[in-house]
């Protein structure tokens, strides 16, 4: 007894505690050997972390005991071990450090000394417990066999020394011949080094290495198979008491003979015994054991040991139950890795039912399928091993300091899943759910106990792993919890970790909150107060770690897009962050964080906080610019680009199309006749049709290649301060888009309209995404897709056409003050003006430069007006032949051409007074005509009509006028648009019956006054399409426009005229009545040798000889309308005998109206001039309406006369000459000189005088007497026939006597005359159109028209006193 207690006391002075928890040790663990593998020598390389995994690899060995029985060893490598630590290996021996490996690379003996040196330094360290060690060097490679060292390693097998002995036990496989000498031949190791070595090459790839150390861990395994033994064959009396640190004082005065403390010495042998049969491969041994020892501890109260006894037998049951914890242990998590690289981590909704594990009485797992084994071979199961290692450098370095906490992951798949046992569990086996309770009670215990606050820390980690194995997250919380009030003393690092170990788990359970909040502890716990050495590193990376338990992410869109987590929290971690980059010295990161804050946490901030969150990154930035690019960390974490996507605030963002001078347009081809239209009710296409609806984003205009574009943005600051946003571009994707950057001043909270310009370099589809800032010194690429709480699509898809070439206008005229008003005068780029009079003449040289770099090859020039197209086509004028020969013009390139452009006007327009009326009367007119002529008197001529009155049949004047009052608007417009149509040539002013007079009128004050509104402004567009390069083999044009604004102003003004006979059968007068309604004199020239001078606002009477239309031309016209009028019955399919006729009848009459007319307008051109200047012009007659006496008198008469008065032919101009009284014979003969025979002739002789002044006196009884009859019916006048008529006259009185020898036809009634003739000649079914048909008709023609023909000049008669 004494001599117990004094070896109590003399340990006394030697207790420890242990003051560092392995927070990496699990429960499966307890079965383990422990041993140190460390890195020596001062040299770190990479190479050798290959013999470090090789190494590891080892962790399980397959040995045949003694008796033939496989043990399975376990190893478990750690890199730092704690001395003190060994002093608990009595009480767990697990805890004690049996083995010893140390790894080194030299250069030369003096290293080797070195490396064997630290090696022995470190036996000696733990030599307390350590049983046996091995050294690995790695020398250099010779240097005549550096390029050729076999990679495989079969030139360089490992070779083992012992020094100062060589162990013959040991295998070494080596070649017989080697190309070198052997490393320990080369180098020695001292005298002093007492450990077995192995050598190999740098390079070496260390394939005998594994074998070594499975015999390594074949040497533990005896020595510790004898240390078992040995404590099972110690009898019961003589065992001694094990004892736990620090409780060696409390057994100073006790009787350790009596029955409790033989009891305690028992059970405490027997849970030692446990623990060396654990650590043998022993399982159901140890289990039994500790099912004992628990019983005996338990009796006597020994609280200390009977937790260790629980924790014991849990790991006993565990190892039983979940063996495929050990076979899948894997590798430490690398921090590159994502949380969920496990599949329980992550995943916590995907928790296993406790049942769903490995229960009593199921089979267990064949861990070794080899079934002969031998004793001798030690078979090696290379699995990953848990090791605190997480790096070479962590290993191979000396120091104390821990690195990143890491631990075993566990795995979520049931152990049914990892094979099927082949004999039953036993059946003291604790079962799953009593593994949770058990190790409760444990620690109940360990609290009893302050120095065991380590053991109890330790305890309650394995308990809380053991537990997420079994899906236990409230125990798992439970278990953690309880490490918090445990008052361990410990080094900052020591806690700082545990708060690590804490977070992880809680990370494994789906505890990621809570989990967060512990490594922000952790975090605050490397900077803390009063630490000399904070970490700021530590901190940065713990808290950005933490983002997830905060429902943060590193990705700001992530977390915009998830609105969740509590902001608060979220601002404030964040500020934690950026506070830690800055210590850090990064300003980059602390830059790119305070982005993220901005952007992600914008609408939980007060204004106030926006504004100093603003102020803030202003500051930071201007250490370290922001930029919208991913930063990577030193440990492989990438940090996203952050964007201040909503600062500015963009409002609205719409994509501009081109200018509309520079817009692409198709070029229209006409289409091809492809046949009849088809209609179908099946919608072909429609799926794509609709599909090409739903792209929203589609813009439908094009852009231009090498043309610059634009995009509006609108956008608003809201700071209380101004907003500098500088270098804006727009963010574009697909083909090559050049932009230009923009620099805008934002005034706070005032929306700024901002138009940001690019130009596309290639042909394609341009995709705008947004736009870049650079504002607050940050850099952001603000995405349509990004913007929250506005509508816009992800992107805006732009056709982008091939180049097309752009030129510039430029006119000889001047320019106007405002530009068109017609329609696309968006189009227009240059104007022009010109006044002109009315039949005036100018010219405009336009100049189209070339400015791009491509050629011009197609150009397309029309005009656009508010006149109608004929007029338009008369107005102006362009020889686009001439054109098209200067084409194409090159880059930088001039062009120029004329437009000719011409007062285009209606001349012939009445001015009409109060006093207006019919000047001359009609006899007679048919009442087909006299209907026509009624119903078309009021004709519309668009927004305003120009009306005429119905003719007068009777009255007595000296000119014809037409009856009526033009607009004083629209009056030319509508005038020309009307004697233009060939329907309303039959408007004619009244005939004249007698001898008009040719005395000059003047213009009346209204009329002038009416003058005054025939000014005429005419706007029109003169239209320019051009095209070239490849846009032009594509199809796409451009088109410009120039307005020009003409104004016509009134010049001369035919107000009335009539047709006269001349004095030779060949020739009529046109006397016409012409107003001068300039503010001029005015110089008319009317004949090739004959003018007149009118003062302004005056106007004359000028007669003007005309040739006569020839019957040749009347024949044509007649041809070219009657086969007209067949064309449209045949069309239509309508056939009318009375219709056929009255069309015929009317058809022909406007055909022979319109052939006089033009032939008048053909033949007299009047020209003016005015004086003093030279502005001059032509009037011209077009559109004069003539009656059907005025075409009688227009054409060439049918009848050719020969008259004979005594018997002396008379001709034109001849002077007669008969004495009163005598009787005179008068012979008149006519021939027909027409196609046809003319009908129902009446040749009349009348005898006048002429007063000379518009009088004539039919009425001479008294002085004239004719011997015979003076009128005469021909009934028929065969073609080319001739009859003559003679009779006598007999003058009474002297004086001077007219002849009028005329020939009248007159017309005949259609009642009842049978369909033969006309309608024979009209029949639209008839075979072939005969020649007679037509001239049968022009026959018909001349039977129902009154015509009269006159023997021009009449016969003037002088008779003298006999």
């Amino acid at each position: 007894m004494r001599a117990n207690v004094g070896l109590i006391l003399s340990h006394e002075a030697g207790e420890t505690i242990m003051s560092r928890p392995d927070y990496e040790q699990n429960v499966l663990h307890h079965g383990s050997l422990l041993v140190l593998l460390r890195g020596v020598g001062p040299s770190k390389p990479r190479s050798l972390q290959k013999a470090f995994d090789k190494v590891r690899r080892v962790s399980n060995v397959k040995i045949n005991d003694s008796t033939g029985v496989t043990r399975d060893i376990w190893v478990r490598y750690i890199h730092d071990h704690p001395v003190e630590n060994n002093d608990w290996g009595d009480f767990q021996t697990h805890r004690r450090l049996i083995g010893l490996i140390t790894i080194g690379k030299f250069e030369s003996q003096t290293e080797l000394n070195e490396l064997c040196r630290q090696h022995e330094s470190l036996k000696v360290r733990y030599s307390g417990t350590l049983y046996d060690s091995r050294a690995i060097f790695f020398g250099p490679s010779p240097a005549n066999h550096a390029d050729k060292v076999n990679s495989a390693g079969e030139d360089h097998q490992g070779e083992d020394t012992t020094a100062p002995r060589v162990n013959d036990n040991v295998n070494v496989n080596c070649n017989v011949a080697k190309p070198c000498m052997r490393l320990q031949d080369e180098y020695t190791t001292p005298s002093n080094f007492k450990a077995q070595a192995f050598f190999y090459r740098e390079q070496d790839s260390c394939a005998d290495l594994e074998p070594h150390i499975a015999e390594f861990v074949h040497a533990l395994f005896w020595v510790l198979e004898s240390k078992r033994l040995d404590r099972s064959r110690e009898k019961v009396e003589k065992v001694s008491l094990l004892l736990a640190p620090k409780e060696k004082r409390d057994f100073v005065g006790i009787d350790m003979e009596s029955r409790s403390n033989r009891k305690r010495c028992v059970g405490r042998v027997t849970k030692n015994l446990a623990d060396l049969s654990l650590q043998a491969g022993l399982v159901e041994d140890a289990l039994s054991l500790y099912h004992s020892a628990c019983e005996t501890l338990r009796a006597i109260g020994d609280a200390l040991w009977v937790a260790a006894c629980e924790e014991g037998l849990c790991s006993a049951s565990a190892i039983l139950l979940y063996p495929h914890l050990r076979e899948n242990e894997p590798l430490h998590r690398n921090s590159s890795l994502q949380d969920g690289s496990s599949p329980l981590r992550g995943t916590p909704e995907k928790w296993r039912a406790s049942d769903m594990t490995v229960k009593v009485n199921t089979t267990e797992q064949q861990h070794n399928s080899h079934a002969d084994v031998h004793a001798g071979t030690p078979t090696v199961q290379m699995t990953s091993a848990s090791s605190s290692c997480s790096s070479v450098s962590s290993i191979l370095t000396n120091s104390s300091t821990s690195g990143t906490p890491t631990s075993s992951s566990t795995s979520t798949i049931s152990a049914a899943q990892h094979g099927t046992r082949t004999t039953e569990l036993p059946g003291n086996i604790l079962k799953p759910d009593e593994l949770p309770g058990c190790y409760r009670r444990a620690i109940i215990n360990y609290s009893k106990y302050g120095h065991a606050a380590v053991i109890e820390t330790e305890a309650a980690f394995k308990a809380a792993r053991i537990c997420i194995e079994q899906n236990r997250p409230l125990d798992v919380a439970m278990f953690l919890q309880n490490i918090l009030y445990l008052n361990v003393r410990m080094s900052e690092p020591d806690r700082v970790k545990r708060y690590e170990v804490i977070t992880d788990l809680y990370h494994q359970i789906g505890y990621r909150r809570k989990a967060a909040f512990f490594q922000r502890l952790a975090a605050l716990k490397y900077v803390q107060q009063g630490n000399p050495n904070p970490d700021w590193s530590q901190t940065y990376r713990l808290m950005l770690e933490s983002f997830s338990g905060y429902l943060l992410a590193l990705d700001p869109m992530e977390v915009i897009d998830n609105a969740a987590g509590w902001p608060a929290l979220q601002i404030d971690l964040l500020q934690g962050v950026i506070a830690a980059a800055r210590r850090l010295g990064q300003s980059a990161l602390a830059t790119r964080h305070m982005t993220f804050l901005l952007q992600t946490q914008w609408a939980h901030m007060t204004p106030t906080e926006q504004s100093d969150m603003c102020v803030q990154l202003q500051n930071l930035s201007a250490q370290c610019e922001g930029s919208p690019v991913p930063l990577v960390l030193e440990n492989g974490t990438v940090i996203p680009p952050a964007n201040l996507t909503d600062l500015p605030y963009c409002m609205d963002l719409v994509v501009r199309d081109l200018p509309a001078h520079l817009r692409p347009q198709r070029i229209k081809i006409v289409k091809a006749d492809s046949g009849p239209f088809l209609f179908t009710p099946i919608h072909l296409n429609s799926i794509d049709r609709r599909e090409k609806k739903r792209e929203k984003n589609k813009i439908a205009f094009f852009w231009v290649q090498n043309n610059l574009s634009e995009v509006t943005l609108r956008l608003r600051n809201p700071l209380p301060f101004e907003l500098t946003v500088s270098d804006m571009r727009l963010l574009t994707n697909g083909i090559v888009f050049e932009s230009l950057p923009q620099t805008v001043i934002l005034q706070p909270h005032a929306p700024t309209t901002v138009t940001l310009h690019g130009t596309p370099i290639e042909v394609g589809q341009l995709e705008v995404q947004g736009y870049s800032t650079h504002a607050l010194g940050v850099k952001s690429n603000c995405r349509l897709k990004n913007m929250r709480g506005r509508k816009f699509p992800p992107n805006y898809l732009i056709d982008v056409i091939p180049a097309l070439p752009r030129i510039s206008v430029k006119t000889s005229l001047p320019q106007t003050a405002t530009f068109s008003q017609l329609a696309s005068s968006d189009i227009v780029i240059t104007s022009a003006s010109l006044t002109l009079y009315n039949g005036e003449s100018s010219s405009c040289i336009i100049t189209i430069t070339n400015e791009s770099p491509l050629p011009v090859e197609h150009l397309e020039l029309s005009f656009n007006s508010n006149v109608e197209q004929e007029v338009q086509k008369k107005i102006f004028k362009i020889d686009e032949k001439e054109l098209q020969l200067k084409l194409p013009i090159q880059p930088n390139s001039s062009i120029d051409f004329m437009v000719h452009i011409y007062g285009e006007a209606e001349f012939v327009c009445p001015i009409v007074s109060q006093h207006a009326g019919s000047v001359h009367s009609n006899s007679t007119v048919t009442a087909a005509l006299q209907a026509d002529y009624a119903g078309a008197a009021t004709i519309s001529g668009g927004p305003h009509s120009l009306q005429y009155s119905t003719l007068s049949s009777s009255g007595h004047a000296s000119l014809p006028s037409r009856v009526g009052s033009p607009n004083q608007q629209l009056q030319q417009q509508s005038a020309y648009s009307r004697r233009n149509d060939p329907n309303n040539l039959s408007f004619r002013s009244s005939t004249t019956g007698g001898t008009p007079s040719l005395a000059a009128l003047s213009l009346p004050a209204a009329g002038a006054q009416g003058a005054q509104g025939y000014g005429q402004h005419v706007e029109a567009q003169f239209r320019i399409k051009y095209s070239g390069g490849e846009g032009m083999q594509e199809g796409y044009c451009r088109q410009c426009a120039i307005s020009f604004n003409l104004e016509l102003l009134p010049s001369a003004q035919i107000t009335s005229w009539d047709v006269l006979p001349a004095e030779i059968p060949s020739q009529f007068y046109l006397v016409l009545d012409v107003s001068n309604l300039t503010a001029q004199e005015m110089s008319l020239n009317y004949t090739n040798n004959k003018s007149i001078l009118i003062e302004a606002k005056e106007s004359c009477r000028v007669p003007i000889p005309v040739d006569r239309c020839s019957l040749e031309q009347v024949v044509a016209a007649r041809e070219a309308e009657y086969a007209e009028n067949m064309e449209k019955e045949k069309k239509f399919g309508i056939y009318s005998p009375d219709l056929c006729y009255r069309t015929q009848l009317l058809s022909f009459s406007d055909s022979i109206s319109k052939l006089c007319s033009e032939h008048i307008a053909e033949r007299v051109k009047i020209s003016w001039l005015l004086t003093g200047t030279d502005i001059q012009g032509i009037a011209s007659l077009h559109g004069i309406v003539l009656t059907p006496a005025m075409i009688d008198l227009t054409t060439v008469s049918p009848l050719q006369w020969t008259v004979s008065f005594q018997n002396t032919p008379v001709q034109p101009q001849s002077e007669i000459v008969c004495a009163a009284g005598q009787s005179a014979v008068l012979n008149v003969s006519v021939s027909n000189q027409s196609a046809q025979p003319l009908r129902n002739l009446v040749l009349t002789i009348k005898f006048y005088q002429d007063y000379l002044n518009g009088m004539e006196n039919y009425n001479l009884d008294t002085r004239v007497a004719i011997s015979g009859p003076n009128r005469v019916l021909i009934p028929l006048l065969q073609k080319h026939a001739q009859i003559q008529h003679e009779c006598t006259v007999i003058f009474f009185t002297p004086g001077r006597f007219k002849a009028s020898i005329q020939c009248c036809s007159k017309p005949q009634p259609k009642v009842g005359q049978p369909a033969g003739g006309i309608v024979q000649a009209l029949d639209c079914s008839a075979p072939a159109l005969q020649i007679s048909d037509i001239v049968g008709s022009t026959s018909s023609y001349h039977e129902q028209q009154e015509h009269v023909w006159k023997f021009i000049p009449p016969i003037e008669v002088t008779v003298i006193e006999q």
